[in-house]
This record gives structure tokens, sequence and C-alpha cells, in this order.
């Protein structure tokens, strides 16, 4: 066992300390008891905090041993799980008993299957890394941060040495400074017929009209034949039969740029031999710069104005019939701005209406939506992506606000009824529940040949409930509309609702007279009555006659399809607030540059629009006489959007198509939404590194109070957030996981002060994992194991075998002389508090010394008595001689008194001879 100082001459303030600790302490009056404790525990305190700054250590040669077995479970070394636990679970039976173990497995990350153990138990490997990628040097990583540091280190590592993430060499010099043991048992896969596309590659950016190279990049271990499939977009461009050598092939073929945008292109190859599907297929992309480039949908012939414009504006556009607009994030991404004319939303594709908001708010496109009959609330835009990107809300609010309103709705659940018109009866219901208040009231009633209730007159705040129970509705029976039509009325006529309305839903027949008393009864409660009648076999005149008469609109549709858009119609029309049908001029609310060289002539009056109530955050440009909306905008996330509640066909706005200024406005608009913040001084670079997506930015013009975010759709339209942080003036950095092959599109914007000053749009491709990848012989696992100063091992009994190098266990004491020197610094302040009776024990101490001094004589207390003891003798020899003389002179005295003399001289004898003895015993 040896010490260790780090800082060995802080230990010469331990004399100096302890000096000045004993001379202040004379200073102390207090009991000298006391005093001297305290000195003692004062010195001791000086010493463990010396010696905790001289950072101490008790180093000791390690005896017991741990092995990591590090075993490889990324995708290549799927078919070799099981012979790697075999080896694991006959490894650990040669083991001895100072012997722990702990078993690993990794792929790009590394889990714990056993924790460091004595025990020979191994029931498997259990967990799941991530096996896309084979990275040795985090694995090692990760063992080295379990091991002990007390003990000896030994790593067995279990892999085919495909390492495609890290660099398992650089982690050489600590694997040697931390004394570990590094074996290997290198599994080699049978080598098959295998093909793989390593690359398909085209220009980042390109021009629109360009012609530009698709290179694909193909690896082969074998001659074959291959059948190579190039889709650009969702187009087929190439279709050919190739021949493939051994090694790497390349194949160049050419293509157009024939409209901007974003533009993928994926490759596809079927080798005849082949073992492997994962590795044939690639895919990239690329940006294809152009003007601006407008979509416009439309539902009949109310774009045609629109057409005009943007002709004699000279921008390039796109017209499509709604329901064949775009319905990917990718296809809408080449639009700058899309324009809706008098669309509903039900004609829409769900495809697209689910991507519109990402394509407004992530990716800055412009959205405009003209009005008419079939649009905004009319149009079923009411929580819609629609309502989410516009500047307005489809209902009205505030002072304009619909007075409390009582739906019925009469379906005809005959026979001819069944089928896929009662689902989408069905449907429509459930959506006009939806569009209502919860103070709003509605009743659902179902007629044949007679009339049941499906939901009773209520409130429409449980909504789930109500349409729970219209979804019970089913088809069968005749016709009679009549008795349905009266008891309907029978439940409004009772209800305390301002706005009371009968939708009545049929395809059949219904009695042919006895309705004029219905429906003057029906007038007198102040109930409207609207009809849609369903397919030729429907009584159209029956239907008209009383939908006129109850003062309600009649719709005809032979399109099951339009069932819902006619019920979510009809459920913003019985207000008679929406649809606005009257002459106004426009007014001026806020000035804004889409007017700009516009307005200050005024405009020409207006013959109707559909009612909205604008957003908190938008402009209102132009409003009408009753303070309704008119032209709205907003900008929503990185795009812009407006509303134009009046139509753009001409109905309404016929005035502003014969206007001079008209062409103006609209091109002012439609620049408005198609201006973005992107920069040509945003120099954008992506690359993938593993599973990461890196993003590297330089913009020159980048100030130091600028904040950089982006914003990545993945594959899946998932979106993740992540920062760009800056690494050099006017350069930043970031990083994002990419969980799914694909393309990604990222977003980056540059803000200050909470608002976007800048941005960029580009993307990045995550291809097939690397380990389908056909790889060369790689030498890097022979590199690690030889720097390493390891070995291979050929079977599960080498492991064990074999000394290992040698390990000095180190433990610092610091931290248990800091808890030592803090409890005698708590005693010390206990003994200075508490008045212990330190005269008592002074006392005690002095009587403990004195016993202790008669017990065991000092040399002076010897000599003392050495003296007396040379006394006495000296006066015993003077006694002894002056006895001896008196016995000579007075002989005869002795005679005579003999008896009496020797009695006087046995005594003297015997007093003489016991003085002698204690002073014998003495010395």
């Amino acid at each position: 066992m040896k010490i260790e100082v780090t800082r060995p001459w802080i230990l010469l303030l331990i004399p100096i300390l302890m000096f000045l600790t004993i001379y202040s302490s004379r200073k102390l009056k207090i009991n000298k008891i006391r005093k001297i404790i305290i000195s003692i525990i004062r010195n001791c305190i000086i010493i463990m905090l010396i010696l905790s700054l001289a950072d101490l250590s008790i180093i000791w040669r390690a005896k017991d041993i741990t092995t990591i077995f590090l075993v490889d479970c990324s995708d290549s070394m799927e078919k070799n799980k099981k012979q790697c636990e075999n080896f694991v679970e006959n490894a650990i039976k040669t083991k001895s008993s100072r012997d722990s173990f702990g078993v690993m497995s990794f792929g790009d990350n590394a889990l714990v299957d056993n924790f460091i153990s004595k025990k020979s138990a191994f029931s498997g490997l259990e967990t799941e890394p991530n096996g896309r990628y084979t990275n040795i040097e985090n694995a090692l990583m990760n063992s080295l941060s379990i091991i002990p540091n007390n003990t000896k280190k030994r790593i067995v590592l279990l892999t085919d040495g495909k390492e495609n993430q890290g660099n398992s060499t650089k982690l050489v010099p600590t694997l040697k400074a931390q004394g570990v043991n590094l074996e290997v048992y290198k599994i080699n896969n049978v080598k098959k017929d295998e093909v793989a596309v390593e690359n398909l590659i085209v220009p980042k950016k390109i021009r629109v009209g360009q012609e530009f190279n698709v290179e694909v990049d193909i690896k082969s271990t074998v001659n074959t034949n291959s059948k190579i499939t190039l889709f650009s977009g969702n187009t087929k461009k190439i279709d050919e039969n190739v021949k493939i050598t051994k090694g790497n092939n390349k194949f160049i073929f050419k293509d157009i740029a024939d409209v901007g945008g974003f533009k993928t292109y994926k490759v596809n190859i079927e080798p005849s031999l082949d073992n492997e599907i994962s590795n044939n297929e690639a895919s990239t992309f690329t940006e294809i710069r152009d003007k601006a480039r407008i979509l416009v949908i439309k539902d009949k012939e109310d774009a045609n104005e629109v057409i005009k414009m943007l002709e004699a504006s000279n921008m390039n556009y796109d017209v499509v019939k709604a329901g064949g607009e775009p319905s990917t994030l990718k296809g809408l991404s080449k639009y700058k701005t899309i324009i809706t004319c008098n669309v509903s939303a039900e004609n829409l594709s769900e495809g697209f209406l689910n991507s519109l908001e990402s394509y407004v708010k992530d990716l800055g496109g412009g959205f405009i939506a003209a009005g008419g009959e079939n649009s905004f609330a009319l149009g079923g835009y009411s929580k819609t992506s629609l309502e989410d990107v516009l500047p307005v809300y489809m209902d009205m609010r505030g002072k304009k606000e619909i007075p409390d309103m009582s739906m019925m709705l009469v379906i005809d659940r005959s026979g001819s009824m069944g089928g896929t018109k009662m689902e989408l009866a069905k449907e429509a219901a459930a959506r006009t529940v939806d569009f209502l208040r919860d103070r709003d009231e509605i009743g659902v009633l179902a007629f044949d040949d007679k009339q049941y209730w499906v939901v009773e007159r209520q409130k429409a705040k449980d909504k789930k409930s109500i349409r729970n129970q219209i979804g019970t509705l089913r088809g069968g029976g005749g016709t009679s509309i009549l008795p349905a039509l009266s008891e309907a009325y029978n439940s409004l006529k009772e209800s305390n609702a301002k706005i009371k309305h009968i939708i009545l839903l049929t395809d059949g027949q219904g009695e042919g007279q006895g309705y004029d008393t219905l429906i003057s009864d029906i007038n007198k409660h102040h109930i409207t009555v609207s009809t849609v009648s369903v397919g030729q076999d429907s009584d159209v005149g029956l239907l008209k006659y009383i939908s006129e008469k109850a003062k309600g609109r009649f719709y005809y549709t032979d399109e099951s399809t339009n069932i819902p858009r006619i019920f979510a119609k009809e459920t913003f029309m019985v207000s008679r607030t929406y649809l606005n049908n009257k002459k106004f001029t426009p007014i001026v609310q806020n000035i804004h540059p889409i007017i700009s060289g516009v307005y200050e002539e005024g405009f020409p009056p207006l013959l109707g629009y559909v009612g909205a109530t604008p957003k908190n955050t938008a402009k209102v440009i132009l409003k009408s006489n009753e303070d309704d909306p008119i032209l709205t905008v907003w900008q929503y996330g990185l795009g812009k959007t407006a509303a134009w509640n009046s139509d753009i066909s001409g109905k309404w706005s016929a005035n502003f198509i014969g206007w001079n200024k008209n062409l103006k406005l609209w091109q002012n608009m439609i620049n408005w939404t198609v201006e973005n913040y992107n920069n040509e001084s945003m120099i954008v670079n992506t690359n993938i590194d593993g599973n990461k997506g890196i993003v590297n930015l330089e913009d020159k013009r980048a100030s130091e109070d600028l904040d950089v975010e982006m914003e990545i759709i993945g594959p899946s339209m998932k979106k993740i957030k992540s920062k760009l942080y800056p690494v050099r003036p006017q350069n930043f950095s970031g990083c994002f996981e990419m969980k799914e092959t694909g393309a990604y599109i990222i977003k980056i914007n540059e803000l200050k002060n909470g608002g976007i000053v800048n941005s960029s749009t580009t993307g990045i491709c995550m291809q097939y994992s690397p380990e389908y990848k056909i790889a060369d012989e790689n030498q890097e696992l022979d590199r690690l194991v030889k720097q390493a100063s390891g070995k291979f091992i050929n079977k599960p009994s080498d492991v064990f075998k074999g000394k290992l190098k040698e390990i000095y266990a180190k433990r610092n004491i610091t931290t248990i002389l800091l808890i030592a020197a803090l409890m005698l610094f708590v005693l010390d302040i206990a003994l200075r508090r508490i008045n212990l009776p330190y005269n008592k024990l002074q006392s005690k101490i002095l009587k403990v010394k004195s016993k202790v001094k008669e017990i065991v004589p000092t040399k002076n207390s010897n000599n003392k008595i050495k003296n007396n003891v040379n006394k006495n003798v000296d006066k015993y020899n003077d006694e002894k001689e002056y006895v001896d003389n008196y016995n000579n002179d007075d002989n005869e005295n002795q005679k005579n008194d003999k008896s009496d003399n020797d009695k006087k001289t046995n005594n003297k004898q015997t007093i003489d001879t016991s003085t002698l003895l204690r002073i014998k015993k003495r010395k």
C-alpha cells in the first residue's frame, strides 16, 4: 500500500499552523485542562484540512477482475445473434469466483443487458439498440464508464468489424491509460452475391430549363444483369436493362428542369443475382429555381378573371379543378401562392387540406381565398385548415353574433336511401352538429312510412353523444313526408329560439297534397324550411313548393357526395347574416401596400359578400358599410394569406372587373403573398453524420444579436424544431435526429427581437442503413487490436485465460478527511459552548497522578530513599559501637544484671534488626 500526495508542498503548512495554534491557545484565560483539549482538537482540524488540500490518496494493487462482453447487434449481425449468445454463455462458465462480468449490446447506441455481477447468470440479449449503424467507439466508451476503477479491466468485443459510425481507434490512448485488456472475437460473415445502390447524385440547385446529369452509382460483388428505374417525383423517367460488372458501376442519365420548386428523384434496381433488397433503392432531391408560380383552384368557371389577370401580369400559373390539386407538401412547395376561387371545402382533397397549414406556416407559401356562395362559412371552411390559415373566422362574432338557433333535420330513411346515401346523410347531420354552438338546439327525425326520433330536440352541448345517436340511423321502409314534417313542426313551435329552421332531405315521392295548412302554421310560428332533393326519382316539384312557401331554399343534387356540403352551407345560411346580396362601396379601414396606387380615387361598388369575423391580429384593409371585412390580410407563420370576401367571377364584382385599377389591386395582392424572406446572403450546407442531419449556415449580413432556428418536416410530415448555434462570427451550426429514410425539408429562420428577418429553405435525404452497404475489407478492427495491445480469440475458453495487466487501485481520502475535520470542528464548538466541570476533572487527574508517583517512583524519589538508608546505616553503626564499648566497660554490671541486660540487649537488637529490614525493603 502506498500514499500519494498530489501537492506535497502544502504539508509545510502543518508545523507553522500548529505552532500558531499552540501559541495562541496559551493566551486563553480558561481552565488548563480545557485549554489542552481545545488545542489538541484544533491542531487535528488543521492537520486534516492541510492533508485534504494536499490531495491525499491511498494506492494498492487491485486483485478483482471485471469483464465486459460487448456484443454487436447491428443489422449486419442480426443472423449471428444466437452465436454471440452461446459464446457469452459458454465463456462465463469458465470464469473464477473473483471475476465479475457484465454484458452490453450495441449498434449505434449501447445498452446494458447484464449488470456487473459475480453471479454466472446470463439469459440472452434482450435489449434492442439502434441497429442501423455500428458504433464501436461509442460502445467502448460506454463499457469503460461502467467498469469500476479499482479492478482489473477486460473488454471482450464480439463483432464483424463493420464500423460505419465513429472511430474506435481514437480510444486507444484511453484504453491503454486505464490498463484495459482488449479481446476480440471476430465473426466472419459468408460473402454472397450482392448488388447495391451506392449513391444517387443530382445538382443541389438548378434553373428551370437547365439540362443536368442524374448519376447512379452501383456496387456489385458479382457480374449480373439488372433493371434500373428512375423516378422524378412520381413520374417514371428511365426504365432500362443494364449489365452490371463486379465492382463499382456508374450510370449517367439526362433530365431537364421543367418546373420550379423542390424535386425528388428515386432510383430502384432489380438485379438478377442479389440477396438483400434493402440496399436496392436510393433517393435525393434538388431545388429548381424559377419565377414565382401560382396555383389557381376553381370549382366551376369562377377563375376566368383571375386567369386573365395572371396572363396580363406575365406570371407563371397552373389551373386545376377542385379535387385535382397537389395533396402533398412536396407537390405544393413548387408554388409560391395558391388562389381558391369560390371553392367549397367539400370538393378539396383531404391531402391538400392536411398539407395547407404546413405549406403556409412552415414553408412560407401564400394563400388567397376569393369568395362566393360556395366559400367561407357557406363553403364549409369552418373548423378546417382553411379557417386556420385565413385571417378571418367563418362565424359571426361580437355585435353581429347570430341569435339562438333551433335546427331540425328531417331525413328520409326509406329503402332507397340505404348504403352510401344514408352514410352521407349521417355525415351531413353530424357536421351540422359540429357547426352549432352549445346554446343552439338540434333535433334529428327520420322517416319512412312512419317517423322516428333519432335525436329529440335538445341543446347541442354533448356533441359526442348526439353524433353517436345519429350513427344509429338505418335505412328501410317507404316514404311518407307529411307526418314527419308535421312532427318536426310540433317540436319546433315549442322552442324559444329566435331562429327555427327545418332541413328536409329525401330521394323519393311523398304525399301529393295536404301541405298548405301545415305550411301556414309553420309560417305563423316563424319557422323556415329548406329542402334537399337527391336524385331524379325525388319529387322536385313538391320539394320546391315546400321550400318556397316556407321561405327556405331548395337544393337539388344527383350526387349524394354533395349532401354534407349542402347541410353545412344551409346551417350558416339560415341566419341570413352570412350571405349579403346588396350594393355597397368598400371603405378603407387600414392603409396597406396592397391598395397602394389603387385607393386614391376611391373604389367602385360591390354587389355582395360572405360575412365573416376578422381575427385579433389580422388587418382589415377594406370593409363593408356594416363593418364586415371585405379584404383582410395577416401573416401566418412564415406565410402570408388574404381573404377577399366578395367574389371574383363578376356576380358581385362586376363593377370591379371593368375598373381600370382592378388589375393593379390583384397584382399587389398576389405579389404581397409571394414576397418571402429568402435572401441570397444565406448559404446553407447540409450533410448526414450517422443518424444526425447536420446543418451549417453562413450569412455575411448576420448581426451578433441574431437567433437562428430551423423547422424540419420529415418524410412522414412530422415536424422537428431545433436551433442553430454560432460557431464563429456569421456562421451557425445545428443538428437534428433522422429516424426515417426519405427527404427532409428544412426551413431556416433568422430572428431578431422575436421577428423573422431572413429565411431560407433546403433539404436533405436519409438513405438506407450503411449496414446494408457492400463494404470493402475493413482493417480498422485489426488496427484497433494492434494499437491497443489486444488480441483476437477463437473460442469461449480463451476469454479468462492469461494474465491481465496490473492495475493499482486508488482511493482519494480528501472527502473522509474533510468530514473528520468537520466533526472535530463541531466538537470544538461544543466544548466551548458547554460548561463542563473542568475543575473537578483537574483535581481527579492530580490525584491519579500522585498515586501513579507512589506506585512508580521517580528518579529523585529513589535518590532520597538511598540517602535515608545510608543515614540509617551510619546511625546503626554508631549505636552498635557505643553498645560494644559499654558492654566492655561494665562487664560486671552486666553479669550482675545479666538477666536484665540480656533482656535489654535482645530488645535493642530486635529494634535494630527491624529497622534494618525496613530500610532494606525501601531500598
